[in-house]
C-alpha cells in the first residue's frame, strides 16, 4: 500500500489557510473542506516527473485528461459523456461564476439555491449582482419542492445545485431528481450543478448519479461542474470540467472564458490525469478509512449526548445540531476548547448548526471529540 490515513503531517508551514487560521493557538482546524492526507503515490509521481521537465510554458488541456476524465465518469458514474459536451475550467467555483455570467448573457439570471448551501456557491449572486431568492432544504436535507416553487413564482429562473450537498452531505435520488426535473421542464429553468463532491460516498459500493445523468430530459438545460479536487486532497492545484450538452450553452461559456482565464496549470493537470488514471485504489481506502472516522463521531456523540449528528451519505463533512444546547453559533464556543469548526450562519443555516471536517488522521479526530466532549459537559 502507499498510503496512511494515520500519518499526521505538519502543516504549519505549508500556507494552508486551513492551519493558518488559528497559527499561535491550540486550536485543531476541523473547518475549510480540504483533508489532511498526503496525494496518492501516482498523483504525487506525475507532479515529480512534470516538475522535473523544467519548462512551465502556456499550455493546452491535453487530450489525454479529457480522456481519463471521460473513462472515469464512464466507470464511476456510469455517464457517457461526449468530448465536445467537456469545457475545461481553472476551478468549479470561478466556473460556477462565469457559467451564470454566460447565461445571464442569454437571458437576465434570477438566481434560486437550496440554503444552507456551501457560501462561496451561494455567493455568486452578490459577485454578479444578480437577484436571487433562495429555497429552504427539508429537515432531511433535501430539496423541499415547495419552497422551490415559490421561490420561481418570485421570478427565480436558474438554479445552483450542490450534489452531493455541501454542508449537509446528503444525496439526491431518481425520485427527487425526476420532481425537480418537472419543474426544470415546466418553467425553463436552467441549472447549474457543483458535483465535486461525487466521487465521496459513504455507503460502501454507492455511486454518484448526476441529475443530467439521471433525467436525461432536461440534461440541456443543467450545466454540472466537475473536478478532482475534493476527491484526491488536490484543492491547492484546482482544475475542472464543465459538462455542458446544449451548443449554445457552451459557446456562451467559451465566449466567457477568452480573456477571464490562464492558461491550464501544467501541475494541476498532470495532477488531475494521474488521479483519474491511477487513483482509484487509494480512493477506495481513503472511503474505509472515512467511514472509520465517521464512526468513530457517531459513537462518541451518542456517548456525550447534547448534539444531533445529521449523517452524511457523502462528503467528509458532519453537520452538527446544537439547538438543544442552547449555542447560537457553536464554532465559536467551541473554538473557546480547541476545536475550530465552520459556523452554520457562513452556509445560511439557522442559529445552532455548526460543519466539522473529519478528513484528517483519526488521532486528531479523537482529541477534537475530547475537546467537544468538555465543551458539551461545560453547557
Amino acid at each position: 500500500m502507499d498510503w496512511d490515513f494515520d500519518r499526521v503531517i505538519d502543516r504549519g508551514q505549508s500556507d494552508s489557510i486551513k492551519w493558518g487560521r488559528f497559527a499561535g493557538r491550540d486550536v485543531l482546524p476541523l473547518w475549510v473542506a480540504d483533508m489532511d492526507f498526503a496525494v496518492a503515490a501516482p498523483i504525487q509521481a506525475a507532479i515529480d516527473a512534470r516538475a522535473r521537465h523544467g519548462v512551465f510554458g502556456y499550455a493546452a488541456v491535453p487530450e489525454s485528461l479529457y480522456q481519463a476524465a471521460q473513462a472515469w465518469l464512464a466507470r464511476r458514474w456510469d455517464w457517457q459523456v461526449p468530448r465536445a459536451h467537456m469545457v475545461a475550467l481553472p476551478a468549479v467555483i470561478p466556473g460556477a461564476n462565469l457559467m451564470v455570467r454566460a447565461l445571464d448573457g442569454q437571458q437576465p439570471v434570477h438566481l434560486t439555491w437550496p440554503t444552507p448551501l456551501y457560501h462561496p456557491l451561494a455567493q455568486v449572486a452578490d459577485n454578479l449582482q444578480l437577484p436571487a431568492t433562495p429555497f429552504h432544504l427539508d429537515g432531511q436535507g433535501q430539496w423541499d419542492l415547495t419552497s422551490l416553487d415559490q421561490a420561481i413564482d418570485n421570478g427565480a429562473n436558474t438554479l445552483l445545485l450542490s450534489n452531493p450537498h455541501n454542508p449537509i452531505g446528503s444525496r439526491f435520488d431518481l425520485s427527487a431528481c425526476s420532481a425537480l426535473a418537472q419543474r426544470i421542464r415546466a418553467h425553463g429553468l436552467r441549472v447549474v450543478s457543483d458535483d465535486i463532491h461525487g466521487d465521496i460516498l459513504l455507503t460502501p459500493g454507492a455511486r454518484h448519479r448526476p441529475l443530467a445523468r439521471l433525467c436525461p430530459e432536461v440534461a440541456d438545460q443543467v450545466v454540472t461542474l466537475i473536478a478532482p479536487g475534493k476527491a484526491f486532497n488536490l484543492a491547492g492545484l484546482p482544475f475542472a470540467f464543465a459538462v455542458v450538452s446544449c451548443p449554445q450553452t457552451r459557446r456562451a461559456l467559451k465566449q466567457q472564458l477568452r480573456g477571464q482565464v490562464p492558461a491550464g496549470n501544467v501541475i494541476a493537470m498532470a495532477a488531475a490525469e494521474a488521479a483519474y488514471r491511477e487513483g482509484e485504489p487509494w480512493l477506495e481506502a481513503m472511503l474505509d478509512y472515512l467511514r472509520g472516522n465517521l464512526a468513530l463521531i457517531e459513537r462518541r456523540l451518542s456517548e456525550m449526548g447534547g448534539i444531533r449528528l445529521v449523517r452524511p451519505e457523502a462528503t467528509y463533512l458532519a453537520w452538527l445540531d446544537c439547538r438543544a444546547l442552547g449555542w447560537d453559533k457553536p464554532a465559536q464556543v467551541l473554538e473557546s476548547f480547541g476545536v475550530g469548526l465552520s459556523d452554520g450562519s457562513e452556509f445560511s443555516a439557522e442559529p445552532g448548526f455548526a460543519r466539522l471536517n473529519f478528513g484528517c488522521p483519526r488521532a486528531t479526530l479523537e482529541v477534537a471529540l475530547d475537546r467537544l466532549a468538555q465543551a458539551v459537559a461545560s453547557a
